[in-house]
C-alpha cells in the first residue's frame, strides 16, 4: 500500500488509536461501539511492526483503569485474551491491508477481527468468571448474552473500516492527480 500523503503515514495510524483510546474513557460506548479493531487495522496496515507495542500498551492501559477503577473489577486472565487479540488485529492489518486495501480486503479483515474476538473473548469470560456454568450451555449463555455487542462492534467496525480505508484512498489518489497536474503544467 502505498504511503499516506504528506507525512500523515506516522500521525495519522497514532492520531486514530489516541481516539480510539479517549473515546473508551470518556464517552458512553453503548455496546461496544467504538471502532478500535478499526484503528488497530488501519495501524497494522501503515505502521511498522516493530511500533506495535505503542498502540498495544496505550490500549492495555485504558482497559486496566476501565476494569479496576471505573467497573471496580479485578483483572482476570480473560484480559490477556483482549491483549492478544489486540496484537493479532495488528498483524492481520499488516498482513492483509498493508499492500492493498481494497473494500474486499477492509471487509474480510474487519469481519476477521469482529468473528474472533467474539469467539475467544466469550469463551475466556466463559471460562476466567464464575456468571456462567461450566457447561456448553453456559458457554451458549455467554455467546447469547454477548450478542447486542457482538452486532454493535460488528456494524461499527466495518462501517468505520470502509469509511476509514476509503478515506485514505481517496485523498491518495487525489493527491497523485495534483502532482499529475502539477507535472503537467
Amino acid at each position: 500500500m502505498k504511503r499516506l500523503a504528506n507525512g500523515n503515514s506516522i500521525f495519522l495510524p497514532y492520531v486514530l488509536i489516541l481516539v480510539a483510546a479517549i473515546l473508551r474513557l470518556t464517552v458512553s460506548h453503548p455496546y461496544n461501539f467504538i471502532p478500535v479493531f478499526t484503528c488497530l487495522l488501519f495501524f497494522g496496515a501503515y505502521r511498522p511492526r516493530r511500533e506495535f507495542a505503542i498502540p498495544l500498551l496505550a490500549l492495555m492501559g485504558v482497559d486496566i483503569f476501565l476494569t479496576t477503577h471505573t467497573y471496580g473489577y479485578a483483572l482476570t486472565s480473560d484480559h490477556a485474551v483482549t491483549w492478544i487479540w489486540y496484537l493479532a488485529v495488528m498483524i492481520l492489518g499488516a498482513g492483509v491491508l498493508k499492500k492493498s486495501a481494497s473494500n474486499l480486503r477492509v471487509v474480510s479483515a474487519s469481519l476477521t477481527a469482529s468473528v474472533s474476538f467474539y469467539l475467544a473473548s466469550n469463551f475466556a469470560v466463559w471460562a476466567a468468571w464464575a456468571m456462567y456454568p461450566k457447561t456448553m450451555g453456559g458457554l451458549a449463555e455467554s455467546y447469547i448474552a454477548a450478542l447486542p455487542f457482538f452486532r454493535n462492534s460488528i456494524v461499527s467496525e466495518t462501517v468505520f473500516s470502509l469509511l476509514i480505508f476509503a478515506a485514505v484512498r481517496s485523498s491518495q489518489a487525489f493527491a497523485q492527480a495534483r502532482r499529475l497536474q502539477g507535472a503537467c503544467s
